[in-house]
């Protein structure tokens, strides 16, 4: 199946990360990603880390320290079509392979360097991972609180999936659109803080607007209304409600014979109320039985399932959200599929073996095999 990226080349610089979930998108998409690290480096990770072992990805490895290495690497670039890169900011052209050093030979170079805080600003260069993005950018400070107080952890890689990642295909693909008009490719500066903001954006715009500010419990969205919040069953598992429209909620109270409740859904002064009697009825059975009593109200509930059911779902199953992925160390094994749509979704993948592909990749390139060969044991490329 020819896929929407079918033809483009990604040169992929990330081992983890925003970069890595950016490059996995545009894999899935029909890109070819070709992983580029280190002599005798890059992480050769578990197959459950499909971003990082890199399924349906090729190897190439240069000396980008090396004169020779980096100018193999330029040559290679001179024929794709994408760079993702995740080093610090100003790293990539100290080592002579940044924006302005690819576009010197590929003007058609789709350039997207990805880091935490930026290109610019004051923090930029500060270390971090997803928690420090999620941190920075609000979220955070908007979750339940845990024993000791603080904010809850996510529990997912938000930052990097969502605000980094996401964030990047969608600049590069839209970069890729303006190139078919212009012929000219564009440095983007894709920062996961950034990205954190937009997930953020309702509770930092109330703010704005309202000077109030959103914490656990404050808003619809942090457990100020009994509508929009989490209960366990019986069985001590639990159901999610997200009754917001007052039909859906009214369609709930109706469902669980308490349909004195629906006018008062927003009313500040009764959440307490709303919130007791909710739990008393959603007591009176498992998780289970609520479900397929309440599947068919139309009232915005829905089972709270631990990751075994999760890949055990019927729905997510007839969905295809699930592939295979061969592995040479590890196997066969099944992955999440491609989420994005445009993406193959139910498809086999297979990883790449430990070794590289940078010979090939260079001839195709147009590097002669004499010229290949003296990279290989100058020990610049590999």
């Amino acid at each position: 199946m020819e896929r929407n990226l079918t033809g483009i080349v990604v040169l992929d610089h990330s081992t983890v990360g925003p970069g890595s979930r950016c490059s996995q998108i545009l894999g899935d998409l029909g890109a070819e990603v070709i992983k580029v690290g280190p002599i005798g480096g890059d992480r050769w990770a578990a197959p459950w880390y499909a971003y990082g072992a890199g399924r349906g990805t090729t190897r190439a490895r240069f000396d980008l320290k090396a004169k020779r290495g980096r100018d193999a690497f330029l040559a290679l670039a001179a024929a794709s079509d994408v760079i993702v890169e995740s080093f610090r900011p100003g790293v990539a052209d100290k080592l002579g392979i940044g924006y302005t050093a690819v576009g010197a030979r590929n003007p058609r170079i789709v350039y997207a360097a990805t880091s935490g805080y930026g290109q610019d600003g004051p923090s930029r260069d500060w270390a971090g991972h997803d928690l420090n993005y999620l941190a920075l950018g609000g979220f955070l400070a908007t979750q339940g609180a845990r024993a000791d107080g603080g904010p809850a952890l996510p529990g997912a890689t938000v930052a990097d999936s969502a605000g980094g990642g996401m964030h990047a295909a969608i600049a590069i693909l839209a970069a890729l659109v303006a190139r078919t008009q212009t012929g000219e490719g564009q440095f983007l500066d894709v920062a996961t803080t950034d990205g954190v903001l937009a997930l953020t954006s309702l509770n930092i715009e109330q703010y704005l607007a309202t000077g109030e500010e959103p914490g656990p419990g404050t808003t619809l969205l942090t457990g100020k209304y009994a509508c929009y919040d989490l209960y366990p069953a019986a069985d001590g598992r639990w159901l999610a409600v997200g009754a917001i429209e007052p039909k859906f909620f009214a369609n709930l109270c109706h469902a669980l014979e308490r349909e004195d409740l629906a006018p008062h859904q927003m009313d500040d002064d009764r959440q307490d109320e709303i919130r007791a009697a909710l739990r008393e009825a959603f007591a009176r059975k498992t998780r289970d039985e609520w479900v397929a009593e309440l599947a068919g109200a139309d009232c915005c509930v829905s089972p709270v399932l631990s990751i075994a059911e999760v890949v055990e779902d019927e729905h997510l199953r007839a969905r295809g959200s699930f592939s295979v992925v061969s592995h040479p160390e590890h196997g066969t094994v099944e992955q999440v599929a491609p989420v994005i749509a445009g993406a193959q979704r139910t498809q086999s993948f297979t990883v790449p073996p430990a070794g590289t592909a940078t010979r090939e990749l260079l001839a195709r390139a147009g590097l002669d095999e004499s010229t290949i060969d003296e990279l290989l044991a100058e020990g610049v490329i590999e």
